[in-house]
């Protein structure tokens, strides 16, 4: 713009806008919020809350690649900005991309104090898929769960969430214990929270994560064989097991017809 002195100056370039992909690796608790908390499909998402089952995990985050760092028991959030208007997935995109690999609750139920560590989403994802495929029935035994509410466990579940945040400007971590660079690498930022350190688990610890995950929802579920190693995708490298993740994650909220 043009000053009263008629030197010529402009604003600061708009930083160049990026996708945020953040990965939850593990034991998490999705409660999904849309709008007026309705369940029809056209329904928009207007954030996700995240929590981890309280059963001795130790909670980490990673960005591109870089260090991995612990995550202390309390509320995060994590905030990204867009530079224009945004278009949130819908209830029924959501289920059509990971209902089949998810538990999902009949309902929308409030969850209990029992977690670890939360995370709040208060801005909708653009897109939500799930990978790190593993089974739950094996030789011998139909369902490594039981209890009223197993039949919410489908036959193979996803190890992994992504929810993808597309083309935004910037974005803020809260309440992480460390110095967070978002740069992105070819115009993506991979976020990636695990709910446990890389083991693999006692029968005792998944049982207790189970017990903790069903506490959190209200639900009668119990886990009475572990679940299988993860399937690999032809032509893509991924781990053969499960270690560091020794259960699927769950989902709360509404569900469409």
């Amino acid at each position: 713009m043009t000053t009263e002195t008629g030197t010529v100056s402009s604003a600061s370039p708009a930083a160049t806008p990026f996708d945020l992909r953040i990965h939850f690796e593990g034991a998490f608790v999705f409660s999904v919020k849309t709008e007026g908390n309705s369940s029809d499909p056209g329904a928009k998402l207007t954030g996700v809350e995240v929590f981890t089952p309280d059963c001795e995990h130790s909670n980490a985050a990673q960005i591109n690649g870089g260090g991995t760092y612990m995550l202390e028991g309390y509320w995060h959030c994590i905030d990204p900005m867009y530079p224009a208007a945004q278009t949130p997935i819908t209830l029924s995109q959501v289920q059509k991309n990971i209902g089949t690999n998810t538990p999902w609750t009949p309902g929308n139920r409030p969850v209990g104090g029992s977690w670890g560590i939360a995370f709040n989403l208060p801005v909708p994802p653009d897109d939500w898929q799930c990978d790190l495929l593993a089974s739950t029935s094996g030789a011998g035994f139909s369902n490594c769960f039981s209890g009223n509410d197993a039949n919410i466990i489908p036959a193979v579940v996803a190890l992994e969430h992504i929810l993808t945040y597309k083309q935004i400007s910037s974005v803020k971590f809260h309440g992480a214990c460390f110095a967070t660079d978002f740069t992105p690498a070819n115009g993506v930022t991979d976020l990636y929270i695990t709910s446990e350190v890389p083991y693999i688990p006692t029968r005792q610890h998944e049982r207790r994560a189970a017990d903790a995950m069903a506490g959190l929802l209200g639900l009668d579920l119990v886990l009475d064989y572990s679940i299988g190693s993860v399937t690999q995708a032809v032509g893509v490298f991924q781990p053969k097991d499960k270690t560091g993740n020794c259960l699927m994650s769950i989902v709360s909220g509404p569900k469409p017809a």
